[in-house]
């Protein structure tokens, strides 16, 4: 944890217990990098805030001071005394959060900024966390009401509704940004090989708005984890945190008090949701569709096909001739895709082809069916070259064979 300026100014913050690490440098650690001693044994508001703190922290996962801010933050949010929503930008491994990083001209990881760069902190101190925690929320703020709703739609999709008020006499121009955050990283671990707590994901939203005096703006949004790549979350395991920034330009410091300036817009409005629904249902009754006659030792072809309710992929089961002659589980397909499956049959019979589908939930559908039949066996090849050699051999016998054969 080494920056590169003289070995005064390094020496002034280790005393001042920073515990941060230059961008680009992994070189070397101050001692004092993970401290923690200034953590109190708990800690509680005695303010009632005016709005929802947001608390964006700029990481990284070969970051040796990271983990320390990974875990404060963890801690201090399980507490829940405190009136914020926050999210951890591991920007070596997310383009869209290194984007957002990259916003605030940063020196340091980590960094923590409250309500979009009012206040700034690099490093780990407690104290100093609660504190601007305590200050951001008595920020007096516009008359913004914000209202969000997430519906879980399966396979990793969410509808998002959100509503955002303004109950002030003239417009408010800004920016609103819907974060995508997962509560417990299942992709990126910090440093000390701990999970990132609120990591974030995506943007849903990330636009200028401009809403109205005493009027709203609404909309309803549709995200794709597959489509995104992140195929792997979970109800249980995501949120969504709204917030509504103004369009007024503050000057802040990445490396306070006056190094790596950058443009702050403060959040006024933060709202956080947690998906509802999540019932998941099994795929419909499979269709079968193929012969439902012919020969033993012939290959035939049959079309199958479900939908499942939530979109989700599904898994076919086929028992061709009984529990003794089955395919096992194949897939994933996408759901309402048709399949094409061959069976051969070795054997004269009636039989009973039975199918059914599962989601990637294991949600399964019930049995179809279709009976087919195979009376005949395979036919007889003839050798004609036997049969030409009997004819010249016995030019008078065989008149019948001979007639049917139009020879």
């Amino acid at each position: 944890m080494k920056k590169l300026i003289p070995i005064l100014v390094v020496g002034v913050l280790a005393l001042s217990g920073l515990g941060a690490v230059a961008l680009g440098s992994d070189i070397e650690k101050l001692d004092l990098e993970t401290r923690d001693y200034e953590k109190p044994s708990s800690s509680t508001s005695s303010m009632e805030y005016t709005h929802t703190v947001l608390v964006e922290v700029g990481t990284r996962t070969t970051c040796s001071s990271c983990p320390a801010s990974n875990l404060a933050w963890h801690s201090i949010y399980g507490g829940g005394n405190y009136d914020f929503e926050y999210t951890e930008l591991v920007y070596d491994k997310n383009s869209v959060a290194n984007a957002r990083f990259s916003e605030f001209n940063p020196m340091w990881v980590p960094t923590s900024y409250w309500d979009g760069g009012e206040y700034v902190h690099p490093g780990t101190n407690y104290g100093t966390f609660y504190n601007y925690l305590d200050l951001s929320g008595s920020r007096v703020v516009p008359d913004l009401v914000a209202d969000l709703e997430v519906e879980w739609l399966g396979n990793a999709k969410m509808e998002i509704n959100y509503t955002v008020e303004n109950n002030e006499g003239s417009n408010y121009p800004g920016r609103m940004r819907i974060y995508i955050i997962e509560l417990e990283s299942t992709l990126w671990n910090d440093y000390n090989g701990n999970p990132y707590y609120h990591a974030f994901l995506d943007f849903a939203v990330n636009q200028v708005i401009n809403i109205p005096a005493v009027d709203s703006i609404s909309d309803t949004i549709i995200w794709d984890g597959v489509a995104e790549g992140y195929p792997g979350i979970t109800i249980d395991n995501v949120q969504v945190i709204l917030s509504v920034f103004d369009d007024e330009g503050h000057i802040s410091y990445s490396d306070p008090p006056s190094g790596n300036p950058f443009t702050a817009y403060y959040a006024d409005e933060t709202v956080a949701a947690l998906p509802e629904g999540g019932e998941n249902n099994p795929p419909e009754t499979p269709e079968i569709d193929g012969p439902t006659s012919g020969n033993v030792g012939t290959e035939y072809d049959y079309t199958v096909s479900t939908t499942d309710p939530e979109g989700d992929d599904c898994y076919y089961w086929i028992e061709w001739c009984g529990e003794g002659c089955t395919s096992g589980w194949m897939g994933p397909y996408p759901s309402g895709e048709e399949q094409v499956f061959s069976h051969t049959w070795d054997e004269q019979g009636d039989f009973t082809i039975k199918v059914k589908a599962k989601d990637t939930y294991d949600a399964e559908s019930d049995w179809a069916t279709l009976e087919v039949s195979m009376p005949m066996n395979k036919p007889f090849n003839f050798n004609f070259n036997l049969i030409e050699w009997l004819f010249e051999r016995f030019p008078n016998a065989f008149p019948i064979l001979r007639y049917v054969l139009g020879l």
